[in-house]
């Protein structure tokens, strides 16, 4: 892990090289050595700021990784101080796992999850795979209201699994108005820091920080993963992210994502737009207006019983703080689609089939049609489109195209972002028990998106929505019990329950609170 970092233009290794000897920790841990329960296993390294230990749980069993704090003048003592806060206040995919924090041999340590390093470049299809999911996580990061300021490939480590961390967050700064500013985290005296060679030139000169100034760095760690010669579509995502002027950028991280994806010829699916109970009333509708319009006598068996709910499993979600699972539980491989392929049918030949019948006013044909258009399903991609066709379906009376609409209009997909508009789309579906819309409305009171902030109200919603097995509605709930949104009083015995509800649904958020706020 890594205790790096930059002081003004310097890095750390070169401007501690002039500190004074008595700003120095007193000591190395000895192998062996207990701190808090947990025996020191190795020495993993030192960044000068730091020094990083793997340590063992004895207790538990578990390994963690102890950085320990080995300068301790008064603005790395700030810094230091700054990382844990963050780490203990935040829990995203993309951040380590905070473990445990104290004091040994006079100084301040922290420990985390331990993680593998990172060895740069990487393949072509493992360098793409990497970064964007580095970039969703800053996106993440972001979105919650903090800039981390230092993205470099010291500062990212990897879970076993091949997820990117990152670390050392002594540099972050927390956007004013945002969930972030509200935890109290002071900003670095100086603002003019960095790391030269991945912070922006406006951000190392000026001490400016935003979205933008991160999707420079990423534009910076692309061009370290990828082994040469650069395939030209991906190095003019690189030249685009890094410009010299910021509004040449991508405008965040979640934009340069989806930059890198498509110059190499992948798709990514964000999100589908129904959750699994709706979509099976809904087929079992398609299937009684299809009855009706073939007639007697068209081979057609008219059922009571609706068919099954096609699978679902969450999908990261990175439309607000910390709801990367929250607002949509979706079916990724075959989308929700109302109107399933026939057999032997190609994409194309089923978009032209459905498209007939949303052309006379088939609402599921609508919203199907909607969704082809959105993930360029037997069509070619095109937002707008998918956004005509939702109105359409949502005109016609469809409460989930209605909720989807909100989602296009909430993150600006194929329209302008209008978050009063999104709001107006989730109340309406909301009202009509969408579990899904009821969520989203939830999400937006409790933070004040497109609306007046109200946490009591969302969260009596997002409660009602859980109650209905909803869970992403459940770890909501679980969040508003652990934070104190919308609730007389912080509850962890009542989030723990929560929780445990949405883990058992399979919900990854969910398990990763359990892990982190209930070792």
């Amino acid at each position: 892990m890594s205790g790096g970092g930059a002081d003004d233009e310097l890095s750390i290794e070169e401007m501690l090289s002039s500190r004074p000897a008595e700003y120095r920790a007193p000591g190395r841990l000895a192998l062996g050595s207990m701190v808090d329960g947990w025996r020191v296993e190795a020495f993993l390294g030192e960044g000068r700021s730091a020094e990083v230990y793997r340590v063992v749980n004895l207790k538990g069993g578990g390994d963690g990784a102890l950085k320990l704090l080995a300068d301790l003048s008064p603005s790395m003592r700030e810094r230091f101080a700054r990382e844990v806060k963050v780490l203990k206040s935040v829990a995203l995919p993309g951040m380590p796992k905070f473990l445990r924090e104290g004091t040994a041999l006079g100084s301040p340590y922290c420990i985390m999850e331990y993680l593998q390093p990172l060895f740069l470049p990487l393949p072509r299809e493992e360098a793409v795979k990497f970064t964007t999911s580095l970039a969703r996580s800053v996106g993440a990061l972001n979105e919650y209201g903090f800039v981390h300021r230092d993205i470099k490939p010291a500062n990212v480590l990897l879970r076993r699994e091949g997820g990117p961390v990152l670390v050392d967050f002594g540099l972050v700064s927390a956007i004013p108005g945002t969930r972030a500013a509200e935890l109290g985290i002071a900003a670095p005296g100086r603002d003019g820091v960095g790391t030269k060679g991945f912070s922006a030139p406006e951000q190392m000169m000026d001490g400016v920080f935003n979205a933008r100034t991160e999707v420079f760095a990423l534009g910076k760690m692309l061009r370290a993963a990828l082994t040469r010669p650069i395939p030209r579509p991906l190095l003019d995502v690189i030249r685009k992210a890094t410009s010299d002027d910021p509004e040449d950028r991508y405008p965040n991280a979640m934009a340069f994502a989806d930059a890198v994806e498509e110059a190499a010829g992948r798709r990514r699916r964000a999100f589908a737009f129904a959750a699994a109970g709706i979509a099976a009333v809904a087929a079992a509708v398609v299937a009684v207006l299809l009855v009706a319009r073939r007639g007697p006598g068209s081979g057609a068996v008219a059922s009571t019983t609706p068919p099954p709910p096609p699978p679902t499993r969450p999908l990261v979600n990175h439309l607000a703080p910390s709801i990367e699972e929250r607002l949509l539980e979706i079916d990724i491989e075959k989308g929700a689609e109302r109107l399933a392929a026939r057999p032997g049918e190609s994409d194309q030949d089923r978009f032209r089939r459905i498209l007939e019948d949303a052309n006379y006013g088939d609402l599921d044909a609508q919203t199907a049609v909607a969704e082809a258009y959105f993930w360029g399903k037997g069509v070619d991609e095109d937002k707008a489109k998918a956004v005509e066709w939702y109105r359409k379906a949502a005109d016609n009376g469809g409460i989930d195209a209605l909720a989807s609409l909100g989602i296009c209009l909430l993150k600006g997909y194929g329209c302008e972002e209008d978050h009063k508009a999104a709001v107006k789309c989730f109340a309406a579906a909301a009202a009509e028990k969408n579990v899904r819309a009821m969520n989203d409305y939830a999400f937006c009171l409790i933070h004040g998106k497109g609306t007046d902030k109200n946490e009591k109200a969302g969260f009596k919603l997002a409660l009602e929505a859980a109650e209905l097995g909803h869970a992403a509605s459940q770890v909501m709930v679980g969040e508003c019990y652990l934070y104190g949104w919308g609730v007389a009083k912080k509850a962890p015995h009542e989030a723990r329950i929560w929780l445990e509800k949405a883990a058992a649904q399979g919900n990854k958020r969910a398990r990763r609170l359990l892990d982190t706020r209930f070792p």
